[in-house]
């Protein structure tokens, strides 16, 4: 008789040899990476912040340092008080949705329904209502507790929610409906209506009846905010028309004779207020509110708009998902806002220029500037550029010790707590002067456009191009040639240092120098600026003369 196979685990050797795929349940099998959420409903843009962007511009822009757009980019999106989001229904050709006529029954409804108060989208009418009811109530009532007459009838039982214990009330109330429903909202609202009805206990008893008449002789009224209507501005005295002179030579009794009127002396009378509304019960206030007020309430919308802040509180739902999916691709690759800070950067009057063949996006306050062969500088800024240029990504703390000689143990890590600090060293008059042409030279070059600094310190300058080429090379926006990578050494650089050496001590106070120099003939530096610091960090020099 054949015996038919009826499966049972495969061999090992088939399950963990080479090839086999490893076991097919557990086992030691990575678990797959299937990344941020992608919406195949919603399309998340962020855009900066009003008020951070302008701070990072202002930052950026006294600073004169070159910095990647992606740290930009990243920098924005890196906390929710630094961004907007914009979200907006994706169309046919980008949404994932298998069905097209799923996708044009949805467009003909508007894609959102924005809570005005907070600007908080959601993707039902009833959802942005109960919202607002939930959370900004208080726009539009005030609210207190009040004793009233308890509700008269016969009720022989009392309704209680079996999940939260709370009495509900009888059945044949008038407003039992109205009770369960607010109840149902404000306490499980993630549970649909069916299963929380079918949870509601009836109980037969008095002293449960009694309680609950005891509870119903509380409640919360609801006082409709109303504006008071605004008082008549009072006539300009320069307005009225002026009384008839009174001769000089009239007898004081003629003038006493001619009383005001008690009409016209008397003020105008003030519109009467109305009454304030008042509402005993939360859906009476409701229905009125969204009778008399439903456009401050909701609004329906193409796409929504809100700060990041709001981002954090989004209910669950595919809104909340699509945003978040967005953020965390965003800050691993922040390619698309770059490109909405692109634009905007641009109004601001930086300088976006891309550079290798990756062609990655620099932005700069200064326009960069290339010299020509046979350009000229004073002689203490031809040095320190041609230095920069034969060194290029030197950071500007190692000038000093590599293109002046003068030892400066600058840390780059502050010392830890406990640890003595090395005295600082002992400089000469002589070498505070070099240190400080040094550092004025830098500036003017840095500030000029001729040599570039980056955000970590590090320096570069292009090295001269032919008189014909140079407006295309300051005026192109992509350059092939990227910047020179940085050495992997192990340090910086290995200068012969004295013991015992520590950053200079701070120049005394003196009055700010010019630096005289211009791109085209050599003249005297007098630069003035703190020592051992990089362009970014010194005030900015006196523009130069020619």
């Amino acid at each position: 008789m054949r015996r038919e196979y009826s499966g049972g685990p495969r061999r090992d050797d088939r399950r963990d040899g080479p090839g086999g795929g490893g076991p097919r349940y557990g086992g030691h099998r990575e678990p797959m990476d299937r990344g941020p959420y992608d919406s195949p409903y919603y399309g998340v843009t962020f855009y900066p912040e009003d008020t951070s962007f302008n701070t990072l511009v202002q930052t950026i822009r006294k600073s004169c340092r070159t910095i990647e757009l992606f740290e930009i980019a990243r920098t924005v999106v890196a906390k929710t008080d630094r961004f907007v989001v914009v979200v907006a229904r994706k169309t046919p050709l980008e949404s994932a949705a298998p069905a097209a006529p799923v996708a044009s029954q949805a467009s003909a409804k508007p894609p959102f329904y924005i809570s005005v108060p907070d600007h908080m989208p959601f993707e039902s009418d009833d959802a942005a209502i109960a919202h607002v009811m939930s959370h900004h109530l208080s726009v539009f009532f005030e609210t207190a507790d009040v004793s009233v007459d308890p509700p008269k009838g016969n009720f022989q039982v009392i309704n209680k929610c079996g999940v939260t214990g709370e009495l509900l009330g009888p059945p044949n109330y008038h407003r039992y409906n109205q009770i369960v429903q607010q109840h149902h909202a404000a306490k499980l609202a993630r549970m649909p209506m069916d299963a929380f009805r079918s949870r509601i206990e009836t109980i037969r008893d008095p002293e449960v009846v009694a309680q609950w008449l005891e509870k119903m002789k509380k409640t919360t009224r609801y006082t409709w905010k109303t504006v008071a209507p605004k008082a008549a501005p009072a006539p300009e005295i320069a307005d009225a028309p002026s009384a008839a002179p009174v001769p000089a030579e009239a007898p004081v009794e003629a003038v006493t004779e001619s009383p005001v009127p008690v009409e016209a002396a008397a003020a105008p009378a003030q519109p009467e207020v109305p009454a304030p509304l008042t509402f005993d019960s939360l859906e009476e206030a409701r229905l009125y509110l969204l009778t008399h007020a439903r456009d401050k309430v909701v609004r329906p919308a193409e796409s929504a708009r809100f700060h990041g802040k709001v981002a954090e509180t989004l209910p669950p739902g595919e809104i909340r998902r699509a945003v978040e999916g967005a953020l965390e691709r965003q800050r691993k690759f922040p390619l698309d806002t770059a490109n909405a800070l692109r634009g905007r950067l641009r109004r601001e009057h930086f300088t976006i220029f891309k550079k290798g063949s990756k062609g990655v996006s620099y932005v700069c306050a200064v326009k960069r500037k290339f010299r020509v062969p046979v350009q000229t500088f004073a002689d203490s800024i031809g040095a320190l550029i041609a230095f920069i240029e034969s060194h290029p990504m030197i950071r500007a703390s190692e000038l000093p010790t590599r293109l002046l000689g003068i030892v400066l143990n600058v840390p780059a890590t502050p010392p830890a707590e406990g640890v003595p600090v090395a005295p600082e060293p002992t400089l000469s008059p002589e070498e505070r002067t070099k240190i400080v042409r040094l550092q004025g030279d830098l500036v003017w070059l840095v500030r000029e456009g001729y040599v570039t600094e980056f955000i970590d310190g590090r320096l570069f300058a292009p090295p001269p191009v032919v008189e014909s080429k140079k407006k295309e090379a300051e005026a192109a926006e992509h350059d092939p040639e990227n910047f020179p990578e940085v050495p992997a050494s192990a340090p910086p650089f290995e200068a012969k240092a004295e013991p015992a050496a520590a950053p200079a001590e701070p120049a005394p106070a003196a009055a700010p120098a010019t630096i005289e120099s211009a791109p085209s003939e050599t003249a005297a530096v007098e630069p003035t600026a703190p020592p051992v610091a990089s362009a970014a960090e010194t005030p900015p020099a006196a523009p130069p003369a020619a």
